[in-house]
């Protein structure tokens, strides 16, 4: 474990708090909501959604928030404008202070949520979800225009995903055309509390420079920084293809027949057979990439699905609580009384 010489910035989002030295702050989580073919979206372009199993997911993430002292933020995912609208009124309804993160692949949607988050008074609340390379000119006005001061801003370079490649597109720009670095545009757009993010890449195209990218982002501008690093779980081609076959590469290789003939000869019944296994291969690494950049320093995971929470936390507050332990022998001393280390030990 380390401790950065530069002096790290932290944010402060009604009372929950986000940067600083590693172990000074539990980790913030960000959980993905109303996003593609979730079950709780009955029509993703007016926002019309199940409030009472979308309620009782956000009320467990912060049940177990409270259990474990992991904090959360919640994604809140849109591709039109109206659902947006839907979206937020609604989250409002229910929790009146967590920051959300405003996310969508629709340009013309996030323009949209940056005027009517200000319109309605939830701007200070608003995280947008994120500047980058691509961001057209019509957002940068957005935002401008809007009262929103908290952004994600992305370390994507597609031609370059090393380090310095990253750190290019952050100061220097260069990316589908951008001028400017993404660290210049979110300053012009009245961006007071960035939280940079290393753009996690698929495994065999620059996932290690995800994760060193922590480090320079740290060391560097001393801001906070995580990513979506469950994304390289999703994009890894050969997971998603072996999780699929009817058989494991080790039935085959052994030469048994049946689905759960592996299952018999390691002498046990797994719940949920074969099935359960492979479902087990899927989430191991997609909760484990996310515990490697917690001990790197990032201090937002945005790790996927709402409905992960239960794996998700209890992995978070286990690595928050050894990163503690290693950097309080480094002078670090931790300034949240609702650490997992008060609760869980």
């Amino acid at each position: 474990m380390f401790k950065f010489e530069k002096e790290q910035k932290v944010w402060d989002f009604n009372g929950t708090k986000i940067g600083g030295q590693p172990g000074e702050y539990p980790t913030v989580l960000g959980a993905s909501i109303f996003y593609n073919k979730q079950e709780i979206v009955l029509d993703d372009h007016t926002g019309k959604i199940d409030k009472v199993k979308a309620e009782a997911l956000w009320n467990r993430c912060q049940e177990l928030s409270d259990l474990t002292g992991v904090p959360h933020f919640i994604q809140i995912i849109a591709e039109y404008g109206e659902a947006f609208e839907s979206y937020f009124s609604w989250f409002d309804s229910i929790d009146n202070k967590t920051a959300f993160l405003m996310d969508s692949s629709a340009p013309k949607a996030l323009a949209h949520a940056c005027k009517y988050v200000t319109e309605v008074g939830l701007a200070h609340r608003a995280i947008y979800n994120s500047i980058n390379g691509s961001i057209p000119p019509e957002n940068v006005e957005a935002l401008k225009n809007s009262d929103v001061d908290a952004a994600i801003v992305l370390a994507f370079n597609p031609g370059d995903p090393s380090v310095a490649g990253r750190e290019k597109v952050l100061t220097e720009g260069g990316v589908a055309g951008q001028t400017k670095g993404m660290l210049q545009i979110a300053e012009e757009c009245g961006i007071t509390r960035p939280i940079l993010d290393t753009a996690a890449t698929p495994l065999g195209l620059g996932s290690g420079g995800s994760y060193r990218e922590i480090l320079a982002c740290k060391a560097i501008h001393g801001l906070p920084t995580g990513g979506a690093y469950h994304n390289m779980t999703v994009s890894w081609t050969w997971l998603k293809r072996w999780k699929g076959t009817s058989k494991t590469p080790s039935v085959q290789a052994a030469g048994y027949k049946g689905k759960d003939a592996l299952l018999e000869q390691m002498g046990h019944h797994y719940i949920g057979g074969m099935d359960g296994m492979r479902q087990a291969a899927w989430s191991a690494p997609d909760i484990g990439c996310n515990m490697i950049a917690s001990t790197l320093g990032a201090d937002l995971i945005m790790y996927g699905p709402i409905e992960n929470v239960e794996a998700m936390i209890t992995a978070q507050a286990y690595t928050d609580i050894t990163v503690l332990e290693a950097t309080r022998q480094l002078g670090v001393e931790c300034k949240s009384e609702s650490h997992p280390i008060f609760k869980l030990i």
